[in-house]
C-alpha cells in the first residue's frame, strides 16, 4: 500500500480500534505513555491520527500501525484471485519515521532486520540508506530504508511467486500422473467415468495445493508484519528528530 492509497483509504470501526491498539502498543514499547482507544468508523488515516492525538497516542505510531496492517488491506483489494488460490502472491508494507537515521545506526538496523526475519540475507548501501534482501528463499523479502526529506522511509516487499509455482505445480502434476495411470485401466466406452476421474483427481490436487498455499500465506504475512514492527520500532528509536540540529552529525 503506497502513501497515497493509505491516505485515501477508509477504515472500519474494527480496523480503527485495531490500529489504535497497535499504535498504543508501539508507543508503550518505545517508552511513551499508554493512551486510550477511542471509538469511530469510516475514518481516514488523518482523522484517526487526530483522534489518537487527543487520546494521548503518538500519531506517528498510528501511521506505522496502519502500514503494518497494509498486507491485510492488499489481500482485500486483490479480489477474485486471492479467493480462488487462498492468498496473494505479493505484499507491500510501507511507513515513514519522523527524522533521519545517522549513518552509524544503519549496521544496527540491519542486524535488527536479520533477527526479526531470522535470516542472514544480503545488505547493501543505497543512496544514503540501506537495502536488505533474502537469499535462497522461495518466498523472497526485500527491505528498503531510505531518507525522504526530514523523515525515513521503510518499505518491505514480499514476493511469493516462486513459492506459488512449487506449491501448485507439483500437486497438480502428481494428480495428472495419477489420472494417466488410472485412466489407462478404463475402456474407451467409459468416457463419463474417465471425465469424472479426471475432474475429481485434479480437483483434489488443487484443493490440497490451495490449503498449503493459504497456510503458507498466513505465516508469511505474520512474518512480514513482525518484521515491519521490529524495524520501524528500531528505526524510530534511532532517528534524529527534524529540527534538532543533529542531522549529519
Amino acid at each position: 500500500m503506497n502513501d497515497d492509497e493509505q491516505k485515501k483509504r477508509r477504515y472500519s470501526e474494527e480496523e480503527f480500534a485495531l490500529i489504535l491498539r497497535k499504535a498504543s502498543e508501539i508507543q508503550v514499547s518505545e517508552g511513551g505513555p499508554a493512551g486510550g482507544v477511542g471509538d469511530g468508523g469510516g475514518l481516514t488515516l488523518e482523522e484517526i491520527r487526530s483522534i489518537a492525538t487527543e487520546a494521548g497516542i503518538d500519531p506517528g505510531a498510528v501511521t506505522r500501525a496502519a502500514s503494518i496492517l497494509g498486507a491485510l488491506a492488499w489481500e482485500e483489494r486483490a479480489g477474485l484471485a486471492v479467493k480462488i488460490f487462498g492468498g496473494p502472491e505479493k505484499f507491500h508494507l510501507g511507513c515513514e519515521i519522523p527524522g533521519r537515521l545517522p549513518p552509524e545506526e544503519m549496521g544496527r538496523i540491519v542486524e535488527e532486520i536479520r533477527r526479526a526475519a531470522e535470516h542472514q540475507g544480503e545488505a547493501s548501501e543505497v543512496l544514503g540508506g540501506v537495502e536488505w534482501k533474502t537469499v535462497g528463499e522461495l518466498s523472497a523479502i526485500n527491505v528498503n530504508i531510505s531518507p525522504r526529506g526530514d523523515s525515513t522511509s521503510i518499505q518491505i516487499v514480499g514476493n511469493r511467486g516462486p513459492a506459488a509455482g512449487v506449491t501448485f505445480i507439483f500437486p497438480m502434476a502428481a494428480s495428472a500422473a495419477l489420472v494417466g495411470a488410472l485412466g489407462a485401466a478404463f475402456d474407451s466406452d467409459t468416457a463419463v467415468g474417465i471425465i469424472s476421474l479426471i475432474g475429481g483427481t485434479l480437483g483434489s490436487g488443487f484443493l490440497f495445493a490451495r490449503t498449503v498455499w493459504a497456510s503458507g500465506t498466513k505465516k508469511f504475512r505474520k512474518r512480514l508484519t513482525h518484521l515491519m514492527d521490529a524495524v520501524s520500532r528500531s528505526a524510530g528509536q534511532a532517528a534524529i528528530p527534524p529540527g534538532s540540529g543533529e542531522e549529519g552529525g
